[in-house]
């Protein structure tokens, strides 16, 4: 196989950690990476319900009509939601839906400079809380379960302990709350000026947010493509790894005002636990959840890891709290093979005890 004159060289570059050998497989799969198409996602059937700025509500219909309460599935801002259903056969909402829950996925979409001064109090009672009561209206339902994931988890949390009366029970996948246990992603939310991170054009630049999730894994650039070089001798492998691929390369820029309110209460103040961030003048406090929780971290996460999960088991108010540990790491509980064999029958046995 030729390859083009820019990756000549790579050999050198990375020799000295794996040699020559190594080198090769990474050529190869970097040449592979940039030229081969990536495939469809979010194929998973559904209506929309909803929309306000860029959010967007999709609605997914259970395969059977059990009567079961609406689960409302609250991804992070800072990725694309179709995480949430990948792949046909490893798709959370699909899971869910074939299980015979009545899904919506909230897609906070990609923000313009329109949006630059939309805040956590915007996206949290105006953007999520209307939705929450589309959600209902829909449903037919006074109360939604609500599962969050990571960020999103952190905002569905937020969201619960300010408007507890719309919400069931609360799931949170990979959900950092003790921001100081954050790990790298912390390291890195503390670097530099939180000024800086917003561009002339009031957002968070994607540059920035490319940036800042190569730093979290520096050798997982090298390691992915000698991943997607030993996938591309298997037609479904290579169609795996070049969906999630895509999810990874697909970044969303933030608005600034969020980006930078939420760095500094999170990451900067760790303001979340100790009570004292307040949004548009209402205190969060954990303790207002009073409703089952389950708090699931991820063993394999470093960007969420355990240990900035786990103590919202007990900063909640409720007396109803799982906590499990997932055997998986951060997106492997979603779109890996963990998430149908394991994850979704969790969320299902505690979906429907908490819903009943």
């Amino acid at each position: 196989m030729n390859l083009p004159d820019p990756l000549q060289g790579v050999e050198l570059a990375v020799a000295g950690v794996g040699g020559a050998e190594q080198a090769a497989l990474v050529r190869r799969g970097m040449w592979l990476h940039a030229t081969l198409p990536r495939p469809p996602v979010g194929q998973t059937p559904h209506i929309e319900i909803h929309r306000q700025d860029k959010l967007v509500v999709r609605y997914y219909a259970p395969a059977t009509d059990e009567g079961l309460p609406p689960v409302v599935i609250v991804p992070s801002l800072i990725n694309r939601a179709y995480v949430c259903d990948l792949e046909p056969d490893r798709s959370l909402v699909g899971g869910l839906a074939r299980l015979g829950h009545p899904v919506y996925l909230v897609d906070w979409g990609v923000p313009g400079p329109e949006d630059a001064d939309e805040g956590v109090g915007y996206v949290l009672l105006t953007l999520l809380h209307r939705s929450v009561r589309r959600v209902c209206h829909h449903a037919r339902a006074q109360k939604v379960l609500m599962l969050g994931y990571c960020q999103g988890g952190t905002l569905a949390a937020m969201y619960t302990a300010l408007r507890p009366e719309r919400v069931a029970g609360l799931a949170c996948l990979a959900t950092p709350v003790k921001f100081s246990e954050g790990g790298r992603f912390t390291d890195f939310a503390n670097a530099g000026s939180v000024e800086a991170i917003v561009g002339p054009d009031g957002l968070v630049d994607l540059d920035i947010m490319a940036s800042a999730f190569k730093l979290l894994d520096p050798m997982g650039n090298w390691s992915k493509y000698i991943a997607l070089e030993a996938a591309s001798r298997d037609p479904r492998t290579l169609k795996r790894t070049l969906a999630r691929e895509r999810w990874l390369e697909e970044n969303v820029p933030l608005p600034g005002r969020f980006a930078q309110e939420f760095v500094t209460n999170a990451y900067r103040e760790d303001r979340l636990l100790d009570g004292t961030w307040e949004v548009d003048g209402e205190v969060v406090d954990l303790g207002n959840i009073t409703c089952p929780v389950l708090v699931t971290p991820c063993a394999k996460d470093f960007i969420a890891p355990p240990d900035a999960c786990t103590p919202l088991a007990t900063a909640v108010g409720s007396d109803d709290v799982t906590v499990e540990v997932l055997g998986s790491g951060h997106i492997g509980c979603v779109v890996g093979g963990f998430g149908p064999k394991v994850y979704y029958p969790l969320l299902d046995r505690w979906f429907r005890r908490v819903g009943s």
